[in-house]
């Protein structure tokens, strides 16, 4: 009796420290995702709870017509374009279930059309379906129980709506063509194979806490002070052959994450100035969270517009004025 007692307190103490997060089924909600397409693909990085804004920057993209009346009457008017957002729909403004409502509603609508819209995990989203009662998500948890729901409910994908089934489906990062996109961009040389099978190793042992998601160097938590692929030591040159090493791993040419709108300096003398549009190593890497959310109000957003293939390709910045930026090259 006191071994069998034993044997199960061990087999507790070694289960996931998730609470009651759900096994996530990787046939229906893969870890990530690859594409590939003739057509124009947009990117756009971190809304933080501002569905405004969000509204304005569709519109001016022409992915959808004109504001709907509510954010489920969406519609997709992008044709077979594809958008791809790089996470953390949440948090910061106080409109994060309007963001939900409205992607929501454009993912079903742009398949009829031949479109596809692939939504990533941020790491705000991971930090509430590991802790639904943590501090960095305190204003998601406001929002849920301002609407009647009851946060630990939505983690568990359990609420009548089906918010916590989106937020539990959702990849971790995505490959259209030659384009890798994350969060936090930091894949620390895996290959696009073996980052799937670390990510799905990772949440099926840790829950959605674990070290290839949210550790210093994780996939939606790697910071750029300094940035993630520089290292003590480096001269420029090794800091952008490890970046190109990376890229190369992966199979792709750039690399586009959002997670981080502020000022950045690089260690060959490059700056990045908060709320921009900012592209390094000759569109090897893009940084697109803008700081668009008057949460965090570095700007009003833009999207990024990438079109044409080989010599012909191009990176443009489709900003809410109208106004257009070529990026890249």
């Amino acid at each position: 009796m006191i071994q069998r007692s034993l044997a199960a307190l061990l087999l507790l103490l070694a289960l996931p420290l998730y609470g009651a997060t759900p096994p996530r089924n990787w046939g229906r909600c893969p870890a990530t995702v690859s594409l590939e397409t003739t057509e124009v693909v947009y990117a756009l990085g971190d809304t933080h709870g501002d569905s405004d804004r969000l509204v304005k920057l569709l519109v001016t993209g022409k992915l959808i017509a004109a504001a709907p009346a509510s954010p489920e009457q969406a519609t997709w008017s992008g044709g077979r374009s594809i958008l791809v957002l790089t996470g953390d729909l949440v948090d910061k403004w106080d409109q994060s279930l309007k963001v939900i409502a409205l992607m929501r509603a454009l993912m079903t609508s742009a398949g009829p059309q031949g479109g596809r819209v692939v939504i990533s995990m941020g790491n705000h989203e991971a930090e509430f379906l590991e802790d639904p009662k943590g501090e960095k998500t305190k204003g998601f948890q406001k929002e849920l129980k301002a609407a009647g729901l009851k946060p630990k409910e939505v983690a568990e994908g359990i609420d009548g709506g089906g918010i916590g089934k989106f937020l539990l489906c959702m990849p971790f990062a995505s490959r259209v063509n030659d384009w890798f996109f994350a969060h936090a961009g930091s894949t620390k040389g895996r290959t696009f194979e073996q980052l799937g099978r670390d990510l799905q190793t990772g949440v099926d042992g840790e829950g959605y806490g674990a070290i290839v998601l949210l550790g210093n160097k994780g996939l939606l938590e790697a910071r750029m002070k300094p940035p993630w692929w520089e290292k003590a030591g480096d001269q420029p040159i090794d800091s952008q052959a490890r970046l190109l090493g990376y890229a190369d791993a992966l199979g792709v040419r750039h690399i586009v994450f959002g997670h981080q709108p502020g000022n950045y300096s690089f260690n060959d003398g490059a700056e990045r100035r908060k709320g921009t549009m900012f592209d390094h190593f000759g569109g090897l890497v893009f940084l697109i969270d803008m700081g668009m959310s008057r949460g965090v109000d570095y700007s009003k957003g833009a999207l990024l517009r990438i079109e044409g293939n080989g010599s012909a390709e191009t990176a443009t910045a489709v900003f809410a004025d109208g106004t257009q930026q070529q990026v890249w090259p």
